[in-house]
């Protein structure tokens, strides 16, 4: 552990005075000392300068010691500094004053060395504290930082707040959910052919995109399953229109995989219904959803061909009249009943 080493500022017009205090200082080992010869070139290096304690001469005639502590202890930035003002042994009055402004402690002259180093002593040690009390309190607020960062990387935005505020999150239902599944062709070819950095580092610009989608179409990105991403509408944040929102996205989706390097096609599965979601875990916090919805969802996307948006009949339901479509039939997804599957080909023209 490194040696505390204080740095001590020593004020005074009287040049005896101070190399007095310094000599004396130093004799109780203290070794790094500044000397200044006035208030006002004291006002200007304390703002210079990082000092652990000022020694303070009352009495000067550019500006007196009471005027510069006042001055110290009203600036938020260097109030923390202990000050001791030296003082003649008559003037208890102006001490006084002097405490009542802030002044950590005080000593007379004639200076007496022993009580000067006790003094000295006991205010560094008060500092020192002080400063490993705001230490620990930084690396509080540092931690808690990294934590609410860490629950915004993980989990919906919509969902920290309630972490927070509420020490049992139950899982609710949602009746009128648009549910997004989107991922890539050929990714997992991919990623037996190139080495593991290039697989994450594609995987990370490919959803650094996604994200910028879901956001700009006022989605909410819930997961990502392997290259899977699932997005939302309709359980975080109010919006009249989830599914015209997650086509919108769709759209945005096979646009940026498109145009990336190397670029990517994509099958994207649009569903709309209930769904249950809510926070799950309790070490690793996960938000999460179940229900019929979510796995027609993923049937769905599994459905598609190569850069295809396909969309349930339910979905579709809610937006005809907004969409260029094309029916694919009615179609059994993996065992699940039949439901008819409509392509999105693009908006239509409002007239």
């Amino acid at each position: 552990m490194a040696k505390y080493n204080p740095k001590i500022l020593v004020v005074d017009d009287n040049e005896d005075n101070r190399y007095t205090l310094q000599r004396r200082l130093k004799k109780d080992g203290f070794s790094e000392i500044v000397l200044v010869n006035g208030g006002q070139e004291a006002l200007d290096i304390v703002y210079e300068e990082t000092f652990d304690l000022i020694l303070l001469d009352l009495m000067m005639p550019d500006i007196s010691g009471l005027e510069v502590l006042q001055q110290i202890k009203s600036d938020p930035d260097l109030r923390h500094i202990p000050v001791i003002m030296v003082t003649a042994s008559d003037d208890v009055d102006s001490a006084a004053e002097c405490i009542q402004s802030g002044a950590d402690d005080y000593i007379t002259k004639p200076i007496n060395a022993t009580l000067l180093n006790a003094r000295v002593s006991s205010s560094l040690d008060k500092k020192r504290v002080r400063d490993l009390e705001a230490s620990y309190l930084g690396r509080v607020e540092e931690e808690k930082k990294k934590t609410n960062d860490l629950l915004h990387s993980v989990l919906p935005k919509g969902t920290v707040g309630e972490i927070k505020s509420a020490s049992n999150i139950g899982p609710k239902r949602y009746d009128n959910v648009a549910i997004l599944i989107c991922d890539l062709v050929g990714f997992t070819p991919f990623c037996e052919q190139n080495s593991p950095e290039r697989v994450v580092e594609t995987l990370q610009d490919v959803f650094e995109g996604f994200e910028s989608a879901i956001e700009e179409t006022g989605m909410e990105k819930i997961k990502t399953v392997g290259d899977a991403i699932v997005a939302t509408s309709g359980i975080l944040g109010d919006n009249h229109e989830p599914v015209m929102s997650a086509v919108e996205c769709g759209f945005l989706f096979r646009e940026k995989a498109n145009a990336m390097n190397p670029p990517w096609d994509v099958h994207v599965g649009i569903h709309y219904g209930p769904v249950v979601a809510g926070i799950v875990g309790r070490q690793s916090l996960q938000f999460d959803m179940l229900g019929h919805t979510l796995n027609t969802a993923f049937r769905i996307c599994d459905t598609t061909e190569k850069n295809e948006i396909l969309i349930s009949n339910d979905a579709w339901m809610t937006v005809r009249g907004k969409l260029k479509g094309k029916s694919r039939g009615i179609l059994e997804l993996k065992g699940e009943v039949h439901v008819e599957l409509l392509e999105c080909l693009g908006l239509r023209t409002q007239q």
